[in-house]
C-alpha cells in the first residue's frame, strides 16, 4: 500500500491540488500520530482562528489606510507614528483557508475593508476628520497566507519522513506513532516563522479583557488601572462619560471621550504613560467600546 505521508508531499508540490484537501490528509495524519501542537495548528487553518486567539504573522498582512472624501473619494491617509501604522494598517486575517482561497478567487481586482465602531472613532478622532476610513488590498495580499501554509505542510511531511515515520496506507505502527511523539523536530510550530513571536507579548497581555457588563464603569475603570491608567485621568474619562451622555446609534464615541482618548494617547507617545503608542490605542478603544456595548 502507498503511504499517505509521501502522498502529502507530493500533493503539496501539486498546485492542482486545493490547501483543504491538504489539511484534511494533514489532520488525519496528525489525529493517527496522536500529535497534539501540529493537530492545532491544522485545525486552526482548516477552521478559522478565533476572535480571541492570536494569529500567526504570516496572517498579519499590511493593507493600504485611505479617508474617503465624498467629492475626491478615496485618498492615502499618512500615520507617522510606526507602532500606531502597524497597529492600524497591519490587519490580522483569522478565516478560515477556505474563505480566504474564496477571497482570492473573488477578488481579483483587490478588496476593501471598512473600519466601523470604535475602531472609526479612533481613526477620525486622530485625524480629526469625519471621513470614513477603509483598508485597501491587492489582489495579491493574500497569496503568501496560501504558499505559506503549503510550504509547512510540505515541510512537515518530509520532516515526518526523515525521522522514519511514513506509515503504511492510512496507517501508522506503533513504533512510528512512538517516534512521533519522542520526536523534537516535527511539532509544525517548531518550524521557524510558523507561528511568530507571540507568547507574552505586550499586545497580547494588555488585550485582556474583564469588562463583562456595558454601562458599568467599575469594571471599567478596573479595567484601565491593571493597565496603569492614573486614577486621575480615569476620573476625568467618568466626567467625559457623563458629559456626553448617550453615543449616538452610529457607535461613535462622544467629543468629551474622545478628547480624553487623544489625551492619553499623547501621555502614551510622550512617555509619561508606561505603555506603547499602538497598544494605548488598543486598549483604550476595546475597553471603552466593551463599556458602551459596542463589541
Amino acid at each position: 500500500m502507498s503511504s499517505i505521508v509521501l502522498e502529502l508531499q507530493a500533493n503539496a508540490m501539486d498546485e492542482n491540488v486545493s490547501i483543504q484537501t491538504l489539511l484534511r490528509k494533514a489532520y488525519a495524519i496528525a489525529i493517527k500520530l496522536s500529535v497534539e501542537d501540529s493537530k492545532q495548528w491544522i485545525e486552526a487553518e482548516m477552521n478559522g482562528y478565533g476572535s480571541r486567539k492570536e494569529v500567526p504573522m504570516y496572517r498579519r498582512i499590511r493593507g493600504a489606510l485611505e479617508a474617503i472624501n465624498p467629492i475626491r473619494g478615496p485618498i492615502p491617509a499618512q500615520v507617522d507614528d510606526n507602532d500606531l501604522d502597524d497597529t492600524i494598517s497591519v490587519f490580522h486575517f483569522c478565516q478560515s483557508m477556505a474563505e480566504i482561497e474564496g477571497i482570492i478567487n473573488k477578488h481579483g481586482k483587490g478588496f476593501l475593508i471598512p473600519f466601523t465602531g470604535s475602531q472609526l472613532s479612533l481613526l477620525q478622532d486622530f485625524f480629526k476628520s469625519q471621513y470614513q476610513f477603509r483598508l485597501s488590498f491587492s489582489a495579491t495580499s493574500l497569496i503568501p497566507i496560501v504558499d505559506h501554509v503549503r510550504n509547512t505542510i510540505l515541510q512537515w511531511a518530509l520532516r515526518l519522513e526523515k525521522e522514519g515515520v511514513t506509515g503504511n496506507g492510512l496507517s501508522f505502527s506503533s513504533d512510528e506513532v512512538n517516534k512521533a511523539h519522542m520526536s523534537t523536530h516535527i511539532n509544525i510550530k517548531n518550524f521557524q516563522g510558523v507561528l511568530g513571536d507571540v507568547t507574552d507579548s505586550e499586545l497580547t497581555q494588555n488585550l485582556e479583557m474583564t469588562i463583562s457588563e456595558s454601562n458599568n464603569f467599575a469594571e471599567l475603570a478596573e479595567y484601565l488601572s491593571k493597565h496603569n491608567v492614573p486614577e486621575i485621568d480615569i476620573t476625568e474619562l467618568q466626567h467625559a462619560i457623563d458629559n456626553d451622555g448617550t453615543i449616538s446609534a452610529t457607535g461613535q464615541f462622544g467629543s468629551n471621550v474622545s478628547s480624553w482618548i487623544g489625551n492619553m494617547c499623547s501621555k502614551a507617545a510622550s512617555g509619561s504613560w508606561a505603555i506603547s503608542l499602538a497598544t494605548a490605542a488598543n486598549i483604550l478603544g476595546i475597553g471603552i467600546a466593551k463599556y458602551y456595548g459596542l463589541t
